[in-house]
C-alpha cells in the first residue's frame, strides 16, 4: 500500500542513486519514465493517475495531462517527436508535436511577449477520412502546425495575423482571427472539405495557440449563390521546399523558416511538382476571373432592374427602359454561357446542363489529384476551355468598354444617375 513515485536517476553508472520525484503526487506512483532523445533534461513519466514532464532533468514534475483522461498509463514511448501513451482501459493516446515542449524555455513561459515556435517539418500529404466512423480515433492534422504563446489575451481591437511565404519570399497566405469579409458558408457545405474559401481562423487566447496550415493556396474565387457539381474550388498545394511563417500581434512580430517535405512514398520529381503547381495555379486564376466578372455582371443587372422599376411609370424614360432590357438581354447570354443560372441547389446540375465555370472547376479538381504533372490530355481540355471562356469575356469585355458607356450616356442626357460597373479586383 505504498503509493509514492520512487523515480530514481543515476549519474555514475549505477554507483550512487538520486530521487527525483519531487512535484509528482506522492498517490501517483509511477510505471515508466522516458527521456527525449530531442532535448537533453526532457523527461516523462507515466503514473497511476496520467503524465508528468521534467525540463530540468528530474528535478521538478508538473503535470502534462492536458485532454488525456484521468487513467494508469502503464509505458510511454518517444517516436518521431511524438509521445505516445499505452493506457489501462483507455487505449492508446498520442500527444503530437513534442516540438513547444523541446523549445521552451523558463524565459519563453515567464515572458511578457508573444512567441511563435518553430514547427517541425511537414510532409506533403493527401489523407482522407471517414465521415461516419464514429468510434474511429482522430488522426493528427495533415499540414504545418504552428504554436505560438500569447501572455495575455489580446483586446479586441489588436490586429493578429499569420503570414505564409514561399520559397521566393512572396506572400502565400495570411490568416487573421477574423473570417474573410465576404466569407459565407452554407449549410449543405459544412462539411465539404473541397470548398475553396478557407474559414479558418487564429486562436488568441492566454498561453498556448495552435494554428494549422493545410499547405493549400487560396481557393477559387466564389460569387454569392454560387453552385457547382464540380464543387472542388481549392487552391494548388505547396510544393516541397523551404518556406516562412510571420506572426504578428500589435506591434510585435516574429518570423520563422520551416520545411515542407515530400510525400516519402511519392516518386515525384521536383519538375513533377512544380509543373502540377503551376497548372493549377493557373486554372485557379482562370476560374477565379470567370467569378469575378459574374459578379460584377450580376450587380450591373441588379442596377439595371433597380433602374428600370424607378422608371417604369415615368412614359418618357421608354426609350432608356428598352436600352436597358437590350443591354441586360447581352449580358444575360453571357452569363448563361458562363454559368448554369438556373441552379438553386447542389442536385439542380442533374437537370441542367453544366455550363464553362463547372467544367473548368472539375479540371480545377482533377489538377491537384496526387503529385502528377498535368497529363496531355488535361492540357489540351483546359486550352478548349479556356478558349470558349476567353471568347465569352471578350464579348463582356465590350460591354463594358462600349455598351454599358453608351447606356449611361443616355441615362445621363434623361438626367438618371448612371449604372456604376464595380472595380475588378484582383487574384490572390
Amino acid at each position: 500500500d505504498d503509493f509514492r513515485p520512487y523515480l530514481y536517476k543515476t549519474t555514475d553508472y549505477g554507483a550512487t542513486w538520486t530521487e527525483i520525484s519531487r512535484g509528482i503526487d506522492p498517490a501517483h506512483f509511477t510505471r515508466a519514465i522516458r527521456a527525449d532523445p530531442d532535448r537533453r533534461g526532457l523527461l516523462y513519466a507515466g503514473t497511476e493517475r496520467g503524465v508528468y514532464v521534467s525540463f530540468d532533468d528530474g528535478a521538478s514534475w508538473q503535470s502534462l495531462q492536458l485532454e488525456l483522461p484521468v487513467v494508469p498509463v502503464t509505458d510511454l514511448a518517444v517516436k518521431e517527436k511524438d509521445l505516445v501513451a499505452a493506457t489501462q482501459g483507455r487505449g492508446f493516446w498520442i500527444l503530437d508535436d513534442l516540438s513547444p515542449l523541446h523549445q521552451l524555455t523558463p524565459e519563453i513561459a515567464a515572458g511578457e511577449e508573444p512567441h511563435l515556435f518553430a514547427p517541425r517539418p511537414a510532409h506533403r500529404l493527401r489523407t482522407g477520412r471517414s465521415r461516419n466512423a464514429d468510434n474511429a480515433g482522430k488522426n493528427p492534422p495533415t499540414g504545418v502546425v504552428f504554436h505560438y504563446l500569447l501572455p495575455e489575451a489580446p483586446a479586441a481591437e489588436v490586429e493578429i495575423s499569420l503570414e505564409i511565404r514561399d520559397p521566393s519570399g512572396e506572400a502565400v497566405r495570411t490568416f487573421t482571427r477574423k473570417p474573410p469579409e465576404d466569407a459565407e458558408k452554407d449549410e449543405d457545405e459544412e462539411d465539404d472539405d473541397d470548398e475553396g474559401e478557407d474559414l479558418a481562423k487564429l486562436e488568441s487566447e492566454k498561453g498556448l495557440n495552435r494554428f494549422v496550415w493545410d499547405l493549400a493556396y487560396a481557393g477559387a474565387e466564389k460569387f454569392p449563390g454560387l453552385v457547382l457539381w464540380n464543387s472542388g474550388l481549392r487552391g494548388p498545394r505547396a510544393v516541397p521546399g523551404t518556406y516562412s511563417a510571420r506572426l504578428a500581434v500589435g506591434d510585435w512580430s516574429a518570423e520563422t523558416p520551416f520545411e515542407v517535405l515530400a510525400d516519402p512514398r511519392s516518386s515525384a520529381k521536383a519538375e513533377d511538382y512544380e509543373a502540377q503547381f503551376r497548372f493549377h495555379l493557373g486554372v485557379r486564376d482562370k476560374l477565379s476571373e470567370v467569378h469575378r466578372e459574374i459578379g460584377r455582371l450580376r450587380e450591373v443587372r441588379k442596377q439595371l432592374g433597380d433602374l428600370k422599376k424607378r422608371l417604369k411609370a415615368d412614359p418618357e424614360a421608354a426609350g432608356l427602359i428598352e436600352a436597358a432590357d437590350a443591354l441586360d438581354e447581352k449580358m444575360t447570354a453571357i452569363e448563361e454561357a458562363l454559368y448554369q443560372t438556373q441552379n438553386r441547389s447542389r442536385q439542380d446540375p442533374l437537370n441542367f446542363p453544366i455550363r464553362l465555370n463547372d467544367k473548368l472547376a472539375g479540371l480545377l479538381d482533377l489538377a491537384g489529384f496526387g503529385d502528377n504533372p498535368p497529363t496531355a490530355q488535361m492540357g489540351a481540355v483546359c486550352d478548349k476551355l479556356v478558349a470558349a471562356i476567353d471568347a465569352e469575356l471578350a464579348k463582356l469585355a465590350a460591354v463594358w468598354s462600349e455598351d454599358l458607356p453608351a447606356f449611361n450616356a443616355q441615362a445621363r442626357d434623361g438626367g438618371v444617375a448612371a449604372v456604376i460597373l464595380g472595380a475588378e479586383k484582383s487574384a490572390d
